[in-house]
């Protein structure tokens, strides 16, 4: 069986085209990122005689049932219009609170009563 590589590249040539043509659409639309677009989506899933599924109020805002068609579906059609891939990495910030796993040894150790130290000592030898 051979593979007909220009019609899978026409594909994913097209696939290619079409997120990006969808962000254009949104944002001469006025919507210029995913965060602006959620509302809209909820909005349009919860209202889509596919779905209709009623917006409630969570602790962090407006939301879908969890886990319902609707809400499947809003992310569904956000993650089309504005793909994972098109969206920058921001690089991890590091911890400024790295401590040396050793230090940290040490000081617990430093903690441990004379008691402690002697029946830890025990265990090593019995070991």
């Amino acid at each position: 069986m051979t593979i007909n590589r220009k019609a899978v590249f026409a594909v994913f040539t097209a696939a290619d085209n079409s997120s990006a043509s969808f962000a254009e659409d949104l944002l001469a639309l006025g919507i210029a990122s995913k965060a602006e677009a959620k509302p809209l989506a909820m909005e349009w899933a919860s209202q889509h005689k596919k779905y209709k599924a009623k917006i409630t109020k969570g602790q962090r805002g407006l939301m879908l049932p969890r886990n319902s068609a609707a809400e499947r579906a809003m992310y569904r059609v956000l993650d089309v219009c504005f793909p994972k891939a098109d969206t920058p990495k921001t690089p991890k910030k590091p911890t400024a609170n790295k401590q040396d796993a050793v230090e940290k040894l040490f000081k617990s150790w430093s903690a441990l009563s004379g008691a402690e130290k002697r029946r830890f000592a025990r265990m090593q030898i019995e070991r």
